[in-house]
């Protein structure tokens, strides 16, 4: 049975254009392809436009947006064909959009063309290692070097950044927990390397042959069954965690203290 969010989310994807029906053009042109689609955006938000698109706001898309990316990244994982993954990625440039046109009809101080300009500049600004004097650097120094770049663009004294700020408290869970473990590890707070494995552990079977590398299937299988697990305790595993990595950004960043 389609939901609700279905309907709507087909209904402005027939008004913005899309569908399986629709072609890229401009190959040649690509200022010429996005100055018409936020044209064509800005006509169904603007007055006289789509009812239902006139009624949106940037809280009520947040939906869309969330659905949108996880549409694009099953596409990927799925390996569907090109055309269907350059479909889903439209459907997140049009969110872009959408937001876009709405604090530009509502006088926010910003329209698409602010926020490609914004993102261009923190582009060039976070990469002088392309578009400057700083040289080229391999994947390995960028990650060291990562966030001393964000610094500098930003004109910040070196090292005045906490190591995990700019980490989105809103999150999914599993996401944020690894991106609060890479930021310890790449800052020397923590050493994932020397954890400790024990024949009875149950992840000591999911270790694959490889210098400790993790088996894609077995982990998966070891997270299920902690699901299941919370689940039967009556416990949330999201909630659980979210505590839990709480607890492991307050021990590294204190023990640093």
């Amino acid at each position: 049975m389609r939901s609700a969010s279905d309907g709507a989310r087909e209904r402005s994807r027939a008004d913005a254009g899309g569908g399986p029906a629709s072609q890229p053009t401009d190959r040649a042109a690509p200022g010429a392809a996005l100055e018409r689609v936020a044209g064509t955006v800005r006509r169904m938000v603007e007055p006289g436009g789509c009812a239902w698109h006139a009624a949106q706001t940037h809280e009520s898309l947040t939906r869309y947006l969330v659905e949108e990316t996880s549409e694009v990244i099953d596409a990927i994982e799925r390996g569907l064909p090109a055309d269907e993954v350059r479909a889903e990625l439209g459907d997140v440039l049009y969110q872009v959009l959408f937001h876009a046109a709405i604090a530009e009809r509502d006088g926010e101080g910003y329209d698409f063309a602010a926020v490609a300009e914004e993102l261009n500049a923190k582009l060039v600004a976070r990469h002088p290692h392309v578009f400057g004097d700083r040289g080229y650097l391999s994947v390995e120094e960028l990650d060291r070097e990562w966030e001393r770049l964000k610094e500098d663009a930003a004109g910040e004294d070196r090292g005045s950044r906490g190591p995990l700020d700019g980490i989105p408290a809103g999150m999914p869970s599993l996401a944020r927990a690894a991106k609060v473990v890479d930021r310890l590890q790449r800052g020397g707070h923590i050493d994932t390397s020397a954890v400790e494995q024990h024949p009875e552990d149950p992840f000591a079977a999911v270790i694959g042959p490889d210098e400790q590398q993790l088996a894609e299937f077995g982990i998966g299988d070891a997270m299920l069954a902690l699901v299941t697990r919370a689940n039967a305790a009556g416990v949330d595993p999201d909630r659980a965690l979210r505590r839990a990595v709480d607890r492991l950004a307050a021990r590294a960043l204190h023990a640093d203290g």
